[in-house]
């Protein structure tokens, strides 16, 4: 199952009064084209979308169910204009919950949410230029920030941003999925927070590698040429310890010395051997390999 059905099963499962139900089956019909019939992938959404449509004289006149694959509904279009491209200051007169509740109907017809765990998007695909204008309008005047665009002859209304997804939710009504949007900004945060440290230590550590590789290739020069002989005391101290811990780090080896030094102290010696050895190269008109 889809995140979008995730959030219209959501949206069509809390209770509503009459007058609520009519704005919802309003904003549906308001963000579809004249048109027949409509496929949800939902059977849900269908049996919902029908209860609301009215009982004396239902919007929506047939419901064929298909198992788990949806339901078609079959409008009954004379009972609304889907001509009218302007919005009802009867049924949306300014109020943020009957704003809501007119968007949570476009949701339903229109409506998409992509898995919060993959992408963050959000939009809503109108048929007709002017209402796709009415309804970005409605949403922007609400507070919340929505785009257009055209796609193939199709008038979208969308969002790439996870607070303005989350926002768009909370204010339709999917509180969960609005949740579900926030956990995975938060879970993906600490997972590039995570992966950046891994690669920051794997390259430290790699840099440390590289680097006690170079010194003991500076020592074993040393120790080939002339032995470590040639060291002071302190110099030699640090060459025998690397020698024999070529993994640890200068603040390890101080720690192994006698007396202890600081990582600046070890720094500086190895500095000096490396000097030394190339010292002795440029004697001997040897190039470092």
């Amino acid at each position: 199952m889809s995140f979008t059905t995730d959030v219209k099963n959501e949206l069509c499962s809390y209770g509503l009064s009459k007058k609520e139900e009519k704005i919802v089956m309003y904003g549906f019909l308001y963000s579809l084209k004249k048109q027949k019939e409509y496929f949800t992938e939902s059977e849900a959404v269908g049996e919902y979308l029908r209860k609301i449509s009215g009982e004396k004289k239902p919007l929506i006149s047939f419901v064929q169910r298909r198992g788990k694959d949806g339901a078609l509904l079959k409008f009954n279009d004379n009972n609304f204009d889907f001509g009218n491209y302007d919005i009802s200051s009867d049924l949306v007169n300014g109020r943020d919950e009957n704003t809501g509740l007119f968007l949570r109907g476009a949701f339903l017809a229109c409506g998409i949410a992509a898995n919060p765990d993959k992408e963050y998007h959000l939009e809503f695909t109108v048929g007709v230029q002017e209402k796709a204008e009415n309804i970005c309008r409605l949403i922007n005047e609400s507070g919340m920030s929505i785009k257009k665009s055209c796609r193939r002859g199709k008038h979208i209304l969308y969002t790439k941003d996870s607070e303005g997804i989350s926002d768009i939710l909370t204010f339709i009504g999917a509180m969960i999925s609005s949740m579900e949007i926030m956990n995975a900004k938060i879970y993906k945060g600490v997972r590039n927070n995570v992966n950046r440290a891994v690669n920051c230590e794997s390259a430290n550590i790699e840099k440390t590698v590289a680097a006690s590789r170079k010194q003991l290739e500076d020592i074993e020069y040393i120790v080939k040429c002339n032995g470590l002989g040639i060291l002071s005391d302190e110099l030699r101290q640090i060459a025998e310890i690397r020698m024999e811990n070529i993994e640890l780090s200068l603040t390890e080896i101080g720690k192994l010395s006698k007396p202890e030094i600081s990582r600046s102290g070890v720094y500086r010696r190895l500095k000096k051997i490396s000097e030394i050895a190339e010292k002795l190269r440029r004697e001997r008109g040897e190039m470092r390999n």
